[in-house]
């Protein structure tokens, strides 16, 4: 019964973890299309703007950089994730088979 408790407790926090992960990309999305929607509309502000337009436009670029690295980052991570949910759910599969397996030496003991 421990043992039922504590696979349902390890594939709850697995299930639990998918979207924070799903969460964290779509933000990422969506910062990197408001930093390409900034930028097309700097590109079409006049060019007279003693320099402030030129530095706006280098700093977003900048920022699309570290966006773009950010979601290589987290889809890599969504991946190590997976795999690792898909290790523990192996690990889990074969304790519960050892678990039916106890209990069903107990039943034979039992009805002896």
């Amino acid at each position: 019964m421990m043992m039922r408790m504590a696979l349902a407790l390890v594939t709850g926090t697995l299930l639990a973890a998918a979207p924070v992960l799903a969460d964290a990309l779509g933000e990422l999305q969506s910062a990197k299309s408001a930093l390409q929607t900034a930028k097309e509309h700097l590109k079409d502000t006049s060019k007279d703007l003693e320099g402030h337009r030129k530095k706006a436009l280098e700093n977003i670029n900048q920022a699309l950089n570290q966006v773009d690295q950010a979601l290589a980052a987290a889809r890599q991570n969504e991946k190590q994730d997976e795999k690792k949910a898909n290790q523990l759910d192996k690990k889990a599969q074969k304790l519960e088979n050892k678990a039916d397996k106890l209990e069903n030496k107990a039943d034979q003991k039992r009805a002896q």
